[in-house]
């Protein structure tokens, strides 16, 4: 984090000096990434306060919070208030204190889900959606999915030559139900609804499988991602057998045992180099995984909890490897490729039933009035997104969006990890 705009921590303060930074920082976007239980919200609503009590101070409904859950937004408050009152008794002429205990009950406090409300109440004119909708509850929306789910595949039972449909039954389910494949394609929707736009996702999903002849690993759309998640397991292993090997190294430590830990960490750093030279590199490493018998530690030079600690330590990394081994470098790179091409249509069907699932169910929806959770989050981002910018697929403030942008002065969001798994 930049240190620009962070004023000189008073000497008679408790926070620490990384909750200060994040308390007064200023001019930039701000991540804070901290355990559970180390005082994240309590450092957010100092924040706030901080905005509310500075030289140029703003109102406390001119910020826009948002929590995981309305016990977390109600929670916030209390203790906003709290301050606010203390801060007041403090300087009780305060008008401008006074204001902000008036404001508080009208402060944008609130999940997202709360918000995206706010914001199609207020302005659902600008898209096509009757005023008189309510949310359905977890049970009217699953029967109403089910309902879509059975029309659906009574339409495409009852197509003559849907050959790519009954192959998808036969890969997806079994002899009893279609239950299994009824579930994917829930599971898919509801991804999908995760995206700003679900249809750009569902192509891109189709476009994962379109491979070329002489296509490689490393060039499939998944593939960086996946090899940081490779690059973070074999980080992990070398750590714990890096401290496995300290562990034979202190006094009544099994020295013996150092050994075992050298091969291992040699031929973790082969694994690591392989995985920078390419795909096929590091799986022909994979293939030569092996581990050498841990050397006896039998005497009373050794003490039994650090022998102990040092066989958990290394099998807790050798399952590391295993797992990685046995999941992702057990059929050759040539198998894997040909599996996605022939698994392209696939896909293409399963995403076209999920799209033409998607309509039903929106229409169903629309008949009786109804939207869920991810329609409150699609409805606000169709509010907010300038419409000729969502026909390109792109992002621009709309005018709605506009009064936001001048109404708020800072967006702050607890919990954003949550959020984000959720949303």
């Amino acid at each position: 984090m930049r240190q620009t705009n962070i004023p000189q921590k008073p000497s008679d303060v408790t926070w620490t000096d990384d909750q200060w930074k994040a308390i007064m920082a200023n001019g930039q976007d701000i991540l804070v990434a901290a355990a559970a239980g180390s005082g994240k919200t309590a450092v957010l609503v100092e924040r706030m306060i901080q905005k509310i009590v500075a030289d140029a101070p703003i109102n406390v409904d001119e910020l826009l919070v948002v929590t995981f859950t309305n016990a977390s937004a109600a929670e916030m408050k209390h203790r906003i208030g709290e301050v606010l009152e203390k801060q007041l008794n403090a300087n009780p002429t305060s008008q401008h204190l006074r204001k902000q205990l008036a404001l508080l009950n009208k402060a944008h406090i609130s999940t997202i889900h709360s918000f995206c409300l706010e914001v199609i109440r207020r302005f659902y004119y600008l898209i096509d959606l009757d005023p008189g909708f309510r949310i359905a509850d977890d049970t009217e929306a699953q029967l109403l999915r089910d309902e879509c789910l059975e029309i659906l595949f009574e339409e495409e039972y009852g197509k003559a030559e849907n050959n790519t449909f009954f192959d998808l039954v036969d890969a997806f389910t079994n002899d009893r139900s279609d239950d299994a494949l009824q579930k994917i394609i829930q599971e898919v929707y509801d991804f999908s609804r995760a995206n700003p736009s679900p249809n750009a996702y569902l192509f891109s999903v189709i476009n994962m499988y379109e491979l070329e002849e002489d296509s490689k690993i490393e060039e499939l759309p998944f593939a960086k991602d996946l090899l940081f998640d490779v690059a973070l397991h074999l980080d992990g292993a070398k750590k714990l057998l890096e401290y496995g090997k300290k562990l034979t190294q202190r006094s009544g430590g099994p020295v013996p045992r150092e050994a075992n830990f050298n091969d291992d960490l040699a031929f973790v750093e082969v694994l690591i180099q392989a995985k920078n030279d390419g795909w096929q590199t590091l799986y022909e490493a994979m293939q030569s995984l092996k581990f050498t018998r841990a050397k006896p530690c039998k005497g009373d030079q050794y003490l039994p909890e650090l022998v102990e600690e040092a066989q958990r330590v290394r099998e807790k990394a050798k399952k590391i490897l295993q797992e990685m081994q046995s999941e992702l470098f057990s059929r050759m790179p040539q198998s894997f490729l040909r599996d996605m091409k022939e698994m392209r249509p696939y896909v293409e069907t399963l995403v076209g039933l999920v799209q033409k699932f998607s309509q039903l169910y929106q229409a169903a929806k629309a008949e009786k009035g109804l939207v869920d959770f991810a329609d409150l989050e699609h409805f606000c981002l169709e509010i907010l997104n300038d419409p000729e910018a969502a026909a390109e697929n792109a992002i621009r403030p709309s005018s709605a969006a506009e009064v936001y942008r001048d109404q708020f002065k800072e967006l702050l969001i607890d919990e954003y990890q949550d959020g984000v798994t959720r949303c």
